[in-house]
């Protein structure tokens, strides 16, 4: 009979951790994810997935607090929900452009209705996912946002 823990190698030969959700990436990437969300238990998780994951990660409780902040070096990538209180995602994403500034976004919304994927289909992003979201999910975005990022976990 094979032990649990035999089952449960991780690829270098060693046990995985019993803990161990995400995937990590081989090497620590260079890019930045920037996730801009009024929900702060949404900006804690997506956080620590995504630098477990290896991403360089800045986040944003507002549009507002965001727009006050400078734009990493190097490639990055936003992940921008659709509704908050104030300055609206769809809202950003129409400041960034009418200001010439631009990221390759990926919009995230809860609601699943007819006006919300009008608003992401006008705002023209990079990707859009839908709240709660897997992990492959959310990097095959990352993939699609960051494409010459060589060193991404498939």
């Amino acid at each position: 009979m094979h032990s649990y823990v035999a089952r449960k190698r991780a690829d270098d030969g060693r046990p995985s951790s019993h803990d161990s959700r995400y995937r990590q990436l081989p090497n620590k990437s260079t890019a930045t994810v920037i996730v801009v969300d009024d929900d702060a238990s949404i900006r804690r998780a997506l956080r620590r997935q995504l630098q477990i994951l290896g991403f360089n990660v800045l986040d944003f409780g507002s549009a507002e607090e965001f727009l006050t902040n400078d734009f990493p070096d190097g490639d990055a990538c936003l992940l921008l929900d659709v509704y908050m209180p104030a300055m609206t995602g769809i809202e950003l994403c129409k400041k960034m452009t009418e200001a010439g500034r631009h990221l390759p976004t990926i919009l995230i919304s809860g609601r699943d209705d007819a006006q919300t994927k009008k608003l992401i289909r006008e705002a023209k992003p990079i990707a859009s996912l839908l709240k709660p979201f897997d992990e492959k999910g959310l990097l095959r975005a990352i993939r699609k946002a960051l494409p010459n990022q060589s060193n991404l976990p498939h």
